[in-house]
Order: structure tokens, then C-alpha cells, then sequence
């Protein structure tokens, strides 16, 4: 009987060294430093030239603690919009910054993680909040609804493949 057990427990150590070392998750990426985070080099101004149709003419990045902003002036097209603006901050904005919309919002599919668009009553811009989760949220304004949805999709396309 012993044996048995003495048996038991050098196979239940083989085996548990055998397996080799425990794998862990990959830590989650520090947070990002938005102080120093410029949207117009993460997302370039050529992304709206090449969405729009557009002659980009402008680019003017914003820092601040808690997210990043890039406002992107292109000449006038048909529609007479000249200003569009990005905005990157952290990932757990999305569904918090949804709380606080009192307008009709539309949930977006194929988009990102997740993705909802809204028209804003008080300025009357067309806003898509787009999540890459774990990693960051992006809000694009632009003054109809085909054109921030060609806008999210083209910063889509940017950020998805980059890394911080």
C-alpha cells in the first residue's frame, strides 16, 4: 500500500513538472499617457483626405490627462463641412460616456468591438463612439451621418493593426 502511494505521488510530481512552467495571461498594457498622445500622428490627416474625397489643410492636436484630440481642417467639400475631430481615450469611456447621451442612439455592426452612433441635439453634429476593447475608444464628429460613418471606419482601419 506504501508503494502504491509512494507511486502516486512521484507520478503526480512528474507530471506536474513535466507540464513545465505555468503560463500566464499577457499583463494588460500600461495606461495610456494622453498627455503626450497625438492623435493627428496615430490617425494622419491622409486617412480623412482618402475617406472624404478631401484636401486635408490642417491638423491641430489637443493633450490632456484623461484623452487626446485631433481636429482635421480639409477645403470645403459639397456638403461645406471643413472640421472634423478624433478623439482617443481610455476604453472604459464607452459605455460611461453612452450614460450621459439624451439623444436617440443607433447601435453600429461590423464596427469595432462595439460602436453606436447619435446625432448631438446641441450642436447638431453626427458623433460614432467606436471601442477596441482593452485598448481604447475613439469618437469621430462630422457634420452627416455617411460621412462619420466613412470617417469610423477609416480610423478603424488605422488603429486596429497599431500597437500603443
Amino acid at each position: 500500500m506504501r508503494d502504491r502511494i509512494y507511486a502516486m505521488a512521484a507520478t503526480t510530481l512528474w507530471l506536474a513538472c513535466a507540464a513545465g512552467p505555468a503560463v500566464h495571461a499577457a499583463a494588460p498594457p500600461p495606461p495610456r499617457d494622453y498627455d503626450h498622445f497625438d492623435v493627428c500622428k496615430a490617425v494622419p490627416g491622409e486617412v480623412f483626405e482618402k475617406a472624404l474625397g478631401a484636401t486635408l489643410t490642417e491638423v491641430r492636436p489637443f493633450f490632456d490627462k484623461s484623452f487626446a484630440r485631433c481636429v482635421y481642417l480639409l477645403k470645403p467639400t459639397a456638403g461645406g463641412v471643413t472640421g472634423y475631430a478624433l478623439w482617443i481615450q481610455p476604453a472604459e469611456d464607452f459605455a460611461e460616456l453612452r450614460k450621459y447621451i439624451d439623444d436617440p442612439v443607433t447601435a453600429v455592426d461590423g464596427l469595432g468591438d462595439n460602436a453606436y452612433l447619435f446625432r448631438d441635439s446641441g450642436d447638431g453634429r453626427y458623433k460614432l463612439n467606436v471601442l477596441k476593447r482593452g485598448d481604447l475608444m475613439f469618437q469621430v464628429t462630422a457634420g452627416n451621418e455617411a460621412d462619420v460613418r466613412r470617417l469610423a471606419a477609416a480610423v478603424w482601419a488605422a488603429l486596429a493593426g497599431s500597437s500603443r
